[in-house]
């Protein structure tokens, strides 16, 4: 075999191996198993907070809402059903807050209906299925609800989900969802489409303060502490 034969087969068993390599890279194995570019890869921090990779996470202020519209609260309390307030345990100082003996909208009988909404604005980068989450305050068993809705203002006011009657401790913050009995880990997901989305958090009961909102559609996670 002559020595220009041998010199184009070395070259081209260098080539196969090269064209090997790059495909082992890609698939980030020897084997050649697909590389795990999916929704449920290995997890990655955002704000010093745990998220799987390509999750979404949105995280909304209560007291950064455009709008609060609120009745005026029952005399003996004074000022709006639903207000911000200082307080030095929620995120940034402030949260919403019902206070108890406020009003509520299906009062007692002899009482006025007493309706309130913080209204929010947000995008959604990528369409999906996200679970609602709140860092919330229940003032007792008859001050631990409250409703969300997404994307209907103007509709009665019940027309919305309710989150909370998750029991105690009360007077401390945790975090609540929607839950829906029939999801399977019973956390109700609501389908968000790419784009401005609008949120209304409602009043049902007299007492409870809310602090922070968080978006994602990551079934996995759970909040903790502030979710800074």
């Amino acid at each position: 075999m002559g020595s220009g034969v041998r010199r184009l087969m070395a070259a081209g068993l260098a080539a196969a191996a090269a064209a090997l390599c790059l495909s082992c890279s890609k698939d980030n194995s020897a084997g050649g198993a697909p590389s795990n570019n999916g929704r449920k890869g290995s997890r990655g921090t955002k704000g010093g907070v745990e998220f799987a990779d390509s999750f979404e996470r949105i995280r909304i202020e209560a007291e950064s809402a455009v709008k609060i519209e609120s009745d005026d609260a029952l005399p003996d309390v004074g000022g709006k059903v639903m207000r911000v307030v200082d307080d030095p345990t929620a995120s940034g100082g402030k949260c919403i807050s019902v206070p108890d003996k406020a009003g509520t909208p299906d009062p007692p009988a002899g009482q006025p209906p007493k309706h309130a909404r913080a209204v929010y604005k947000f995008k959604v980068k990528a369409a999906g299925k996200y679970i609602f989450w709140c860092r919330r305050n229940w003032w007792d068993q008859c001050g631990d609800t409250l409703y969300v809705r997404f994307d209907k203002e103007g509709a009665p006011h019940a027309e919305a989900f309710l989150f909370g009657s998750d029991g105690g401790p009360y007077k401390v913050w945790k975090w609540s969802e929607v839950r829906d009995k029939e999801e399977e880990d019973n956390r109700r997901r609501f389908y968000l489409a790419a784009g401005d989305h609008t949120m209304e958090i409602l009043n049902r009961e007299d007492g409870p303060r809310f602090d922070v909102i968080l978006l994602t559609d990551d079934p996995d996670h759970v909040p903790q502490g502030m979710e800074e």
